[in-house]
C-alpha cells in the first residue's frame, strides 16, 4: 500500500505541474484544488512538497503559484542534449511506410545545410539524399525552407549574387508555411519541404520529401504537402516548439 501511495502522490504532483501552460502561467491553491479535483488541503501538502523543492514558486503578494526556476534548469539541460535525429525518426518511418518515398532531416548549420538523416524509397525511380553532404540554403527545398525563416537582414545577404530564388519567392514560403521544388538539384526530381522549429521558437532543421516527377502528379503533391507540414510541427512540438 505504501508503495501505492508513494505512486499516486507522483502522479498527483505532475498533474499539478501539467496544468501550467501557455494559457495560464498562475494559479489560486483553489483553483489548483479544482484543477486535478482535489481537497485544497490535500492540494496544498502536494503544492509545500513541490514548493520546497523550488518546482513552484509562490508570489507572497499575490499568493499566487508558478512554476519555479528548478523546472527551468532542468529543460534547458532536457534540450541541450536532445537530439532531433531521434525525435524525427519514428516520424520518417511512418512516412516512409505510407509512401515510400525518399525522405529526409536537413539540419542548419553556419547557414548551410546538411542532412542528418534520411530513409530512401526502393522504388526503380528514386532519388538519393546523402548524409553529411553540405548544400547551400538557396538550392532545393530543403535549403530554401530553412533560408526563409532566417532575420531578413542574413536572407539578403545570402541572396546577393543569387539568381536561382527570389526575395519574394523566400517571402512566399515563410507565409505559406513550405515549399514545392521542381528539378532545382536533380533533373526530374521535386520535393516538398516544411520548416522544423525548437523551443527557442528559431528554425532548426526542414523536413523534406522527394521523389521522380513521373510519379508526383499533383494529387501525390497535394497529399505530400499535408503530410510534411503536419509531420514538421509534430517535431517541432516535440522538440519543444511553442507557437506564439
Amino acid at each position: 500500500m505504501a508503495v501505492e501511495n508513494n505512486v499516486r502522490a507522483v502522479e498527483r504532483a505532475l498533474a499539478i505541474l501539467d496544468c501550467f501552460n501557455s494559457s495560464k502561467n498562475s494559479f489560486t491553491l483553489t483553483e489548483l484544488a479544482r484543477a486535478i479535483d482535489l481537497s485544497p488541503s490535500t492540494t496544498l501538502r502536494l503544492i509545500s512538497t513541490l514548493e520546497s523543492k523550488n518546482y513552484i514558486y509562490r508570489n507572497p503578494e499575490n499568493m499566487r503559484y508558478y512554476l519555479g526556476y528548478r523546472l527551468a534548469q532542468l529543460s534547458d539541460i532536457a534540450f541541450s542534449t536532445m537530439d532531433i535525429r531521434l525525435i524525427a525518426r519514428p516520424h520518417l518511418e511512418r512516412i516512409h511506410q505510407e509512401f515510400n518515398e525518399s525522405i529526409g532531416i536537413f539540419l542548419l548549420k553556419n547557414n548551410q545545410r546538411v542532412c542528418i538523416d534520411r530513409i530512401e524509397g526502393d522504388r526503380i525511380l528514386k532519388t538519393s539524399i546523402q548524409i553529411g553532404g553540405v548544400q547551400p540554403l538557396t538550392q532545393g527545398a530543403a535549403g530554401k525552407t530553412l533560408l526563409a525563416y532566417l532575420p531578413e537582414d542574413v536572407i539578403r545577404e545570402l541572396l546577393t549574387g543569387e539568381s536561382s530564388v527570389t526575395l519574394g519567392e523566400i517571402h512566399k514560403i515563410r507565409e505559406y508555411g513550405y515549399t514545392v521544388s521542381y528539378a532545382e538539384k536533380e533533373p526530374g526530381i521535386v520535393s516538398i519541404a516544411a520548416p522544423i522549429f525548437g523551443s527557442d521558437r528559431q528554425i532548426t532543421a526542414s523536413l523534406v520529401i522527394s521523389g521522380p516527377s513521373a510519379r508526383f502528379d499533383q494529387y501525390l503533391i497535394n497529399q505530400l504537402v499535408s503530410t510534411t507540414v503536419q509531420t514538421a510541427s509534430e517535431i517541432s512540438s516535440e522538440m519543444g516548439y511553442i507557437k506564439a
